[in-house]
């Protein structure tokens, strides 16, 4: 069960932020760049949290 959570909250992650760099893409500006950036750190959070069970 607790796997399972984890999955589906990996997955969230990774959606949200892929629509936050195709939507800071969409914009111009300061704005644009910084919900770009926050989609690229959720992105590597997600690796990083999926990468650690296997160190």
């Amino acid at each position: 069960m607790k796997e399972i959570i984890k999955i589906i909250i990996m997955a969230l992650i990774f959606v949200m932020s892929v629509w936050c760099i195709f939507y800071g893409q969409s914009k111009i500006g300061h704005f644009g760049l910084l919900i770009e950036i926050i989609g690229i750190s959720g992105l590597l959070l997600d690796l990083y949290l999926y990468n650690k069970k296997y160190k």
